[in-house]
């Protein structure tokens, strides 16, 4: 995701974050094999950004999709053919 975040233009690091920076994000999302790009829309019962996925994690989720389905070319060696 890291390199997904940077090749879109979009600053990005790991590492942990405190619980209360949770409550005043922008937009949340979560990520992993299983669970690709998955916006996450409340905490606690505290809102995130409008309720909704933001334009960041759409994009985001865009370009993961493009990633793993093969149409983007620039992550091809990310992917192992299976027959």
């Amino acid at each position: 995701m890291l390199h997904l975040a940077s090749d879109a233009g979009i600053g990005a690091r790991a590492g942990d974050i405190a619980r209360s920076e949770l409550y005043v994000a922008d937009e949340i999302f979560l990520t992993g094999t299983a669970a690709e790009v998955t916006p996450v829309t409340s905490v606690d019962g505290h809102r995130v950004g409008g309720g909704r996925p933001g334009e960041v994690t759409k994009t985001l989720m865009r370009a993961y999709e493009d990633a793993v389905m093969g149409r983007d070319g620039t992550h091809a060696g990310w992917l192992t053919a299976v027959y």
